[in-house]
């Protein structure tokens, strides 16, 4: 009897923390009142961006070929913290031709709840709320100025492939090396 009250009350915090992160607001660049619920897609992948960060930008292309090659099976989500303006964050989209929703997590609580530490960190969620995978989007950046002819490993797309084809995502985390957050 203990062990299934034990369960029933882990299942019970499990979908607590899930509801918690889906309902996180946010506020597109646009302005508008935004919530992760409204993702439809089996998979969502969070990734948080700076426009003034060197490596955010250089990610867009990236980013963008994800959301293209994953349509259908992948949000992308990039999440700008602090206070950036509008103008600033529509320069950016319009600039690096973004074709992923952009949103603002300008109290930081995103970026508290899934412990985001520089830009560009990915996360990738199920639709049920499950971390998958935290971390770089690759192995391009081998530390702050130092990079490498091209990827080896593609880690968020090794991670959306695992889960799509049900085997162990592996790696679950690697470190993400970028711009610290601004938490102002």
């Amino acid at each position: 009897m203990k062990s299934v009250l034990l369960i029933c009350g882990c299942l019970f915090f499990l979908k607590l923390e899930a509801q918690q992160l889906r309902n996180i607001p946010l506020t597109t660049i646009e302005g508008k009142k935004y919530s992760l619920s409204a993702i439809q897609q089996p998979l969502t992948a969070i990734v948080f961006l700076a426009p003034d960060c060197p490596l955010s930008q250089n990610y867009t292309l990236v980013l963008n070929e994800l959301q293209k090659n994953n349509a259908g099976t992948v949000s992308i989500v990039g999440v700008f913290t602090g206070s950036h303006s509008r103008k600033e964050l529509s320069a950016f989209r319009k600039k690096y031709r973004i074709h992923f929703l952009l949103a603002c997590d300008k109290q930081g609580k995103l970026a508290g709840y899934t412990q985001a530490t520089v830009t560009p960190q990915a996360f990738l969620y199920s639709s049920d709320s499950r971390l998958l995978y935290k971390g770089a989007i690759d192995d391009w950046v081998v530390s702050l100025g130092k990079k490498k002819q091209k990827p080896e490993q593609r880690y968020l797309q090794n991670a959306i492939n695992g889960y799509l084809n049900q085997t162990t995502i592996d790696p679950f985390e690697t470190k993400a090396i970028g711009c610290y957050i601004s938490r102002n």
